[in-house]
């Protein structure tokens, strides 16, 4: 079963093919599809995503406060039924200028 972090719910339908590198896209792409035919975990620590990236080192982000605090954003949206978008959740990570686009 993939595991999937919370905040990465955000980022797989928005998705355009950039990302850290040609591996970490590849993957991302791969995810990107089976999300849609395969069931999944959520969780709120290194997932499938994350073991391509290169902030990733011993199964812990550089940014773990700040995906912690987006996991927890988007498990509490979740839990209450209310719509999460990145301009809500995330407005300042990396990417945010790529998921503003769609």
């Amino acid at each position: 079963m993939m595991r999937i972090r919370y905040h990465h719910l955000m980022c797989i339908p928005r998705f355009r093919g950039e990302g850290y590198s040609a591996a970490f896209c590849r993957n991302m792409a791969e995810i990107q599809e089976r999300i849609k035919h395969e069931p999944y975990e959520l969780v709120d620590t290194a997932d499938d995503i994350c073991q391509h990236c290169p902030n990733l080192t011993d199964g812990i982000c550089a940014d773990e406060e700040k995906v912690n605090r987006y996991d927890g954003a988007v498990r509490k949206a979740l839990d209450a039924g209310i719509d999460f978008t990145p301009h809500i959740i995330c407005p300042d990570c990396k990417w945010f200028s790529i998921c503003s686009r769609t």
